[in-house]
């Protein structure tokens, strides 16, 4: 249903910026400006985070196969993948 609707406004809105042309379009300026502010400041960095996070304990945890892996060790791969 959400790809039915991105492709419903990708006919009807014909400029280029996905997210940020629909939301200039429909609410103006401001709260395009807000949307793609938020979405670089707060969501691509926090998703990044979590996929390093995640990424961390699974690739330590062959060497910690009785417990969980430390939270520093997992913190610190987490920060050199970043």
């Amino acid at each position: 249903v959400g790809a039915y609707c991105y492709a419903e406004l990708g006919c009807m809105i014909s400029k280029s910026g996905a997210d940020y042309a629909y939301i200039m379009e429909t609410f103006g300026p401001f709260m395009a400006f807000i949307r793609l502010w938020i979405e670089c400041m707060i969501v691509r960095p926090c998703s990044q985070a979590i996929v390093a996070l995640t990424f961390s304990v699974y690739v330590l945890k062959p060497f910690f196969p009785e417990c969980n892996p430390p939270e520093d060790p997992v913190r610190l791969l987490a920060v050199c993948c970043i």
